[in-house]
């Protein structure tokens, strides 16, 4: 691979400005050019990073990228990937992996074919929280593990329910934390009025008996990311969003909780993530976070989403 990796991002709305910015500080790396279907945004986001706009998908492609940020809506992630491997780029594509387990499986087919590296944009393996959970924690001590991940719903997300948008994040997170597959899920949703669920609880039953319990909405007026993690001696409480950690224990005499702050490297997610993409590319490394894994994901979001729920309506 190039001593200089040629980067691009196709998609630059909310995140995908990100990967822009994060691509263009990187070192050892060229940002080639953005496209996005909104030619102003995209216009806007190559002149704050100096550097391309193109006019199409096509243009891009054959601009002698060698790896590309896929961030446009889950309903195009297939469509676009496959293009892009098929033109020989290696391809990091936003969570969930697709909008389907078809889309999916053609993904991960398509990388096999074409000797690309898939990449799945599961950002929160890269939160400093959950790294120093990970540090600190014996997956084989885990008895079971609780997420809240909740707030207002983003005007961009029109294709999927918060299952598919939102959940897949910590579905993702409780097989990477704990190392299990999953024996059994269960699933309550409710929309309104959306076409798509926008509140869902769901159980988990992880080989080994790990219970794990997941709760997203998009109706909750504040932003809301915590993590719990049980295990046979403490609690690990992680909140994702102001990056911290405690870990509670039962002091001497079992009387009371001890409460300790864990030391957590502060580091941007996203630069973690798009380093670690990077680093696969240059040395022919496997993708840190493959397209098996994110089809895991979905499928465990897919068969939440199997379960009737229940449309309310607004009160007269």
């Amino acid at each position: 691979m190039n001593e200089v990796i040629r980067t691009a991002v196709i998609g630059v709305g909310s995140m995908g400005r990100h990967h822009a910015r994060v691509y263009r500080e990187m070192e050892d790396t060229e940002l080639v050019g953005v496209f996005d279907e909104d030619e102003y945004q995209a216009s806007a986001v190559a002149t704050a990073h100096g550097t391309n706009a193109f006019g199409s998908i096509e243009e891009l492609l054959s601009a002698g990228v060698d790896a590309v940020s896929i961030a446009v809506p889950t309903s195009k992630h297939a469509e676009i990937a496959i293009r892009a491997m098929e033109a020989g780029i290696h391809v990091l594509v936003e969570k969930p992996i697709a909008g389907s387990l078809r889309d999916a499986t053609a993904m991960m087919d398509s990388a096999r074919i074409n000797d690309r590296l898939l990449m799945v944009g599961h950002i929160e393996r890269f939160n400093p929280a959950i790294r120093t959970l990970t540090a600190h924690i014996d997956a084989n001590e885990i008895l079971a593990v609780n997420v809240v991940r909740v707030g207002p719903r983003p005007p961009r997300i029109k294709d999927a329910g918060v299952i598919i948008d939102l959940a897949v994040h910590d579905i993702d997170l409780a097989f990477f934390l704990t190392g299990r597959s999953t024996d059994d899920v269960f699933a309550v949703t409710s929309s309104m009025p959306m076409e798509h669920e926008d509140t869902a609880s769901m159980l988990l039953r992880l080989s080994g008996g790990i219970a794990v319990q997941l709760t997203a909405n998009w109706i909750t007026p504040y932003k809301a990311r915590e993590v719990q993690v049980i295990t046979q001696e403490r609690l690990y409480r992680a909140d994702l969003i102001t990056k911290t950690v405690k870990a509670f224990s039962r002091s001497t005499g079992g009387t009371g909780y001890v409460v300790e702050d864990l030391p957590v490297r502060v580091e941007e997610p996203l630069k973690a993530e798009l380093g670690a993409f990077i680093h696969s590319v240059r040395f022919g490394l496997p993708a840190p976070i493959s397209a098996r894994d994110g089809i895991r994901a979905l499928e465990v979001a897919v068969r939440a989403t199997g379960f009737k729920h229940t449309r309310l309506q607004r009160a007269a």
